[in-house]
């Protein structure tokens, strides 16, 4: 961790829980993804700071701590992505020395929150959670939807983990899907659970049944099974997209903050 009288970089263990959960517990919402992987344990993922590794997720409430973990992660392991809270993201990506030029920069993508009791549309009777049988069509529909969003196949760069990345999801419960004759019309997963909040990911209708209404309603089903547990939902977005942002809006999602993603 590093403070205004030593800025001192240090790969975070057991012993650095407390201190590191009343940090990101700060802004439960916002770090909801960094409060997720908490949960799951240290075993999950190398910590320094409160960074990662080729995904970055980074929470620096004081900006002068930017620079030493910059240099942490460019004598290490170089980022392929950083993301999260917008004035962490370009703290750290304006830190590497030298610049680092990035691929695309996605920049503001609105925090979006809808918390139970906040939804207004019907939710399908038809979406359930996914199980393994529905995992072949899952990585599929998730694969198109990742080429859609970031101009990559994940099926070309690393098979086995996309598949691996697929299987977790319906292993945590944290994967709906919505099919119809052996076809997904509609997905979502989650990318972080807290008691008080989740975190939407991967929210995806296939391109021949957009426009009929079956985003609204298959994410409607998804927020109000949450709520059985969780009393609020939150995603994040693109800002170009206004279509995404329309169904969000009329859920009942509010605004509550600002993320940004950098890619290398």
């Amino acid at each position: 961790m590093a403070t205004r009288s030593a800025l001192r970089v240090t790969r975070l263990g057991r012993a650095h829980v407390d201190r590191l959960a009343s940090l990101i517990d700060r802004e439960p919402v916002t770090n909801v993804y960094l409060r997720s992987e908490l949960r799951l344990g240290f075993e999950f993922g190398d910590w320094w700071g409160v960074l990662g590794w080729s995904l970055v997720v980074p929470y620096i409430p004081e900006p002068e701590a930017a620079p030493p973990l910059a240099q942490a992660l460019a004598t290490s392991a170089q980022p392929r992505m950083i993301v999260g809270h917008r004035p962490s993201v370009v703290a750290l990506h304006n830190a590497f020395r030298p610049p680092r030029p990035p691929r695309e920069l996605r920049d503001p993508q609105p925090l979006l929150v809808l918390e139970r009791g906040g939804l207004r549309e019907q939710p399908s009777p038809d979406v359930r959670l996914s199980t393994s049988a529905d995992l072949e069509s899952l990585i599929v529909a998730a694969a198109r939807m990742h080429r859609e969003e970031m101009g990559i196949d994940p099926l070309m760069v690393d098979a086995a983990a996309w598949r691996s990345r697929m299987s977790s999801l319906i292993d945590r419960g944290w994967s709906w899907v919505w099919m119809r004759d052996g076809e997904v019309l509609f997905k979502a997963e989650l990318s972080a659970w807290t008691p008080d909040v989740v975190q939407i990911q991967g929210v995806y209708t296939a391109p021949q049944h957009r426009g009929q209404g079956i985003a609204r309603a298959g994410l409607a089903a998804v927020c109000a099974m949450v709520f059985a547990e969780v009393p609020r939902c939150s995603l994040y977005v693109n800002q170009y997209n206004v279509i995404a942002q329309r169904v969000y809006e009329r859920l009942g999602f509010q605004a509550a903050d600002i993320f940004a993603t950098v890619m290398y």
